[in-house]
């Protein structure tokens, strides 16, 4: 069974990840988790004692902690009674910290999360352009799967597996083969001239083919794509997602290159910064 970590804050973008990831997901889990602001802590009350007695800081912060708890847990059951109507069965996470994202990849690692799910902005270009700050950190520093689901998107449709025969593109191949039992998948290699260093000799249509033969030995329906990458291949991969009414794409977060190994491939982060449809990042 797939186990989600997703990431809630009440707005509708998360909202639509929920609805995507249940639908998606099929017979997975979740924890649902919302990181909260943390309270003043005790150091910050102490600049107040100056002009507040002993008796009323300790009230004040007493009542701030309750607020941000009751405040903490109305946000994070609202998104498992979400969860729930998705039809993912869901327990419920809440964390009080000031960089979400980092409390995010250490809770993945604590329940063993398959998948982190956040949202983004919103549907429009400009917004899609600029990643939440939650969602972007992660992208660059989650060492798990991270789905970024674009507000209300159609789960219906196939799954576009990015393929360049790279070890990140068979990991994310491999991951929806394991994953997303049922689901036709469409293999697509963006072939670009001149050839990235260290590509394989295949001739370009053995790649796509070599991925399509790769997911079907692994019981899963797929055929194969080989799409024009020469005006950018996160750009051919989102028009061949767009042109197959595609429900999500599916990429590793690095491909061939020199400095492939010390930042994201600048596929995944092209799809995720800028894509319409769901973009899963494979690590």
């Amino acid at each position: 069974m797939t186990r989600l970590l997703i990431a809630y804050d009440g707005s509708p973008s998360a909202k639509a990840a929920i609805a995507f990831a249940g639908s998606l997901f099929d017979g997975a889990s979740a924890v649902v988790a919302h990181v909260h602001p943390p309270p003043p802590s005790d150091e910050a009350g102490a600049l107040a004692r100056v002009a507040l007695s002993d008796a009323m800081l300790s009230e004040g912060l007493k009542r701030m902690r309750a607020d941000a708890e009751a405040a903490g847990r109305r946000t994070v059951d609202e998104g498992v009674a979400i969860a729930g109507v998705a039809g993912l069965p869901a327990e419920s996470e809440l964390r009080f910290a000031l960089t979400p994202w980092r409390e995010l990849r250490a809770l993945a690692e604590e329940v063993d999360a398959d998948v982190l799910v956040a949202g983004t902005h919103g549907p429009h270009p400009v917004e899609r352009m600029i990643l939440g700050s939650t969602a972007s950190s992660l992208v660059h520093h989650a060492e798990r799967p991270l789905l970024v689901v674009p507000g209300d998107s159609d789960p219906s449709g196939p799954i576009v597996v990015g393929y360049d025969g790279s070890d990140h593109a068979r990991s994310a191949l491999a991951f929806a083969a394991r994953h997303l039992p049922g689901r036709e998948l469409l293999v697509a290699h963006a072939w670009a001239v001149p050839t990235l260093v260290g590509a394989p000799s295949l001739p370009l249509s053995e790649l796509a083919d070599e991925g399509a033969a790769i997911a079907r030995e692994a019981g899963q329906e797929a055929s194969a794509l080989t799409v024009d990458g020469t005006g950018g291949q996160w750009r051919a991969l989102l028009a061949a997602a767009v042109e197959q009414d595609a429900a999500a794409i599916v990429v590793g977060s690095r491909g061939r290159g020199a400095v492939a190994s010390t930042v994201l491939g600048s596929v995944a982060s092209g799809l995720v910064h800028a894509a319409a449809r769901p973009v899963l990042v494979v690590p």
